[in-house]
């Protein structure tokens, strides 16, 4: 299984990635925490987007076709990239989760 890839990135607005009939579609959704996330790309296997956390913590969140759902590491202050990779399984959601 590949494990969600983070690393340091711009920055930009709160969004959450839905698949809609076979396409991706992203609407703007209101984030638990103090942190945004934006410039999404996403194939039919993988996704990723810039996020930038000001407090508290956050974390990618990638639900599989194959029923799995991979979580990322809790990251703090700071600008990451966030994404997941479901190998030969396509995403059936994507999202990020904040705390504190």
């Amino acid at each position: 299984m590949k494990r969600t890839v983070w690393r340091q990135v711009g920055t930009a607005s709160v969004a959450t990635a839905f698949l809609v009939g076979g396409m991706a579609t992203a609407t703007p959704a209101v984030a638990a925490g103090n942190y945004s996330c934006g410039k999404w790309k996403q194939t039919v296997n993988s996704w990723s987007a810039s996020c930038t956390i000001k407090s508290g913590q956050a974390r990618a969140v990638t639900d599989c076709s194959n029923g799995k759902t991979i979580y990322g590491a809790w990251t703090g202050r700071g600008t990451w990239r966030f994404g997941g990779n479901c190998g030969k399984y396509f995403i059936v959601a994507q999202d990020t989760q904040g705390r504190g």
